[in-house]
């Protein structure tokens, strides 16, 4: 299992890859064998939305992503891999909205000037989505991820909300039949070789999200653009 009382995240309990040097335990490094460099270094968040949307039954099913940040729109692509037969992407942000359509997403709602339950509905015959990735982390989130979903559906939830959400259970959760799942990273290493299959054998290409490139020296613009909100993933180039 990848859930652990002793937990040490590198770059949240240690330094991570800011830092000069770092004491990478061995059982924590892997060979790309042909992955890009580039992709390499955005396995990390790739594998979370790995995690969130193969922790379900994808192949033929209805899925909608809520929240198109990188993983987010990592998600769609992982989906679209897996054999989703309709994923749906919902995002306020209409850059990150492009983002999830160049990784294969066929409808794309914004919240501020759709109804996206409304919509939903009428792309599923009434039924609702079979899984809801949740990514937005916001409590308007968790409640459009428990109405969206069908009956008998699913609602995996990565994004991290920073207070607290109301739930009726009764209502949103218990009598529709809905299973949750909290995806905490990845799985050891089960989610590590699901995203090495897929990536070598061509069905996931994750660098549509990848937006900006920076050499190494100019990070400090490249944490810029991070923060104006209109970036996907963005590279530092390490010259050889």
């Amino acid at each position: 299992a990848h859930l652990c009382q002793r937990t040490q995240i590198i770059g949240v309990d240690r330094d991570g890859a800011f830092a000069d040097y770092i004491a990478m335990p061995a059982s924590n490094v892997m060979k790309l064998d042909g992955i890009p460099t580039e992709i390499g270094a955005i396995m990390d968040p790739l594998g979370n939305a790995v995690h969130t949307v193969l922790e379900g039954d994808v192949p033929g099913s209805t899925v909608l992503v809520l929240g198109c940040g990188p993983i987010g729109c990592f998600a769609v692509g992982v989906a679209r891999a897996a054999g989703a037969s309709l994923v749906v992407a919902s995002d306020f942000n209409p850059t990150r909205l492009e983002l999830a359509r160049a990784m294969g997403a066929q409808v794309l709602l914004n919240p501020g000037t759709d109804d996206v339950l409304e919509r939903v509905r009428e792309l599923t015959g009434g039924d609702g989505v079979d899984l809801v990735c949740e990514m937005s982390g916001h409590p308007s989130g968790h409640a459009q991820a428990f109405a969206a979903a069908r009956l008998g559906g699913r609602v995996n939830l990565l994004g991290t909300p920073n207070q607290p959400t109301e739930v009726d259970f009764a209502r949103d959760v218990i009598f529709k039949g809905l299973t949750l799942y909290g995806v905490t990273g990845r799985k050891m290493y089960q989610t590590w070789h699901e995203m090495r299959r897929l990536l070598r054998c061509g069905q996931l290409d994750p660098r549509p999200v990848i937006t900006h490139r920076f050499p190494l020296e100019c990070f400090a613009d490249a944490i810029g653009v991070l923060e104006d909100g209109q970036a996907g993933k963005v590279i530092l180039e390490i010259s050889a």
